[in-house]
C-alpha cells in the first residue's frame, strides 16, 4: 500500500467483520499520510518495504505468508476496489487443489457500474489482447486481486517488476503447466487518486512496461511442466 488512508478504515473493518485480518500483511511501500498507523491500531500486521513498486511489496508480502506457512497466498489492493466478500469464491478452488491460480475479472463490475477511467479500460482490454496473442491466455481482465498457491508462486521465482507483476504471474503459471482460471469480482469506487491509472501518462507508462515484459518473456525458453 502506498498513501492509502482514505480507503484504509473501510477495508480494515471489513476484513475484521470477516474475520480475515489477522491473517492479511499490509505492505507499507513508503506512506506518508499515515496509513501504516491506521493498520497498526487496527491490530493488523504491517511490515515496510522501502524499495518502491509493486513487485517489491507482493514480493515482501509473499515472503511473510511463506515464513506463516499459508498454502494460498491472495494479493489484494488497499485502495478499496476489491470486495473482501469474494474472497470465498477466489481461494476456494485454489485450496481444493482444482486450480492454480486464479485471477478477479472486473470486466463485469466494470460494465455495469464504470468507475474505472477509459484510458485504463484501454490499456487493460489490449493487455489481454497481447497475453492472448503472444501466449495463448485467454483472460478478460488481468487484475490483481487474486489467488495463487504458495509453492507455484516460489516456483515462478517472480521478479520485482513496477508494473508487470501480475503479467509476469499468469504467463509463468501458464508455462509451467499450473491451471489458470478467472472468475468475476466486484470493482468498487476507490478512495484517493490512483498512482497509475490516474492519469494517462501513468497508464501508458504501465502497459509500456507491461508490454515490454510480455516479450521479453516470450523470448524465455518455456520451463512447461505438469502442475495442475
Amino acid at each position: 500500500m502506498l498513501d492509502e488512508a482514505a480507503a484504509l478504515p473501510g477495508l480494515l473493518a471489513e476484513l475484521a467483520a470477516a474475520g480475515l485480518l489477522g491473517r492479511a500483511v499490509f505492505v507499507d511501500n513508503g506512506s506518508t499520510d499515515g496509513g501504516d498507523r491506521l493498520v497498526e491500531r487496527a491490530g493488523g500486521c504491517v511490515m515496510r518495504e522501502p524499495r518502491r513498486g509493486y513487485g517489491y511489496a507482493c514480493l515482501a508480502g509473499a515472503g511473510v505468508c511463506g515464513q506463516r506457512g499459508a498454502g494460498v497466498v491472495v494479493f489484494m489492493e488497499a485502495d478499496g476496489t476489491d470486495d473482501p466478500r469474494d474472497l470465498p469464491r477466489l481461494v476456494g478452488p485454489v485450496l481444493a487443489g482444482h486450480v492454480g491460480l486464479m485471477v478477479g475479472s472486473r470486466r463485469q463490475a466494470v460494465r455495469r457500474k464504470g468507475g474505472m477511467p477509459a484510458h485504463q479500460r484501454w490499456g487493460n482490454a489490449l493487455a489481454v489482447v497481447c497475453l492472448h496473442a503472444l501466449f495463448g491466455v485467454r483472460l478478460p481482465d488481468n487484475g490483481p486481486f487474486r489467488a495463487v498457491r504458495a509453492d507455484l508462486l516460489t516456483e515462478l521465482a517472480m521478479e520485482p517488476s513496477a508494473y508487470a507483476w501480475t503479467t509476469e504471474m499468469v504467463i509463468g503459471a501458464v508455462r509451467v503447466g499450473a491451471r489458470v482460471e478467472w472468475m468475476e469480482t466486484a470493482y468498487r469506487d476507490r478512495r484517493g487518486k490512483s498512482k497509475i491509472a490516474g492519469s494517462v501518462r501513468g497508464t501508458w507508462g504501465a502497459f509500456i512496461g507491461i508490454f515490454g515484459t510480455m516479450l521479453r518473456l516470450k523470448l524465455r525458453p518455456d520451463r512447461r511442466g505438469t502442475g495442475c
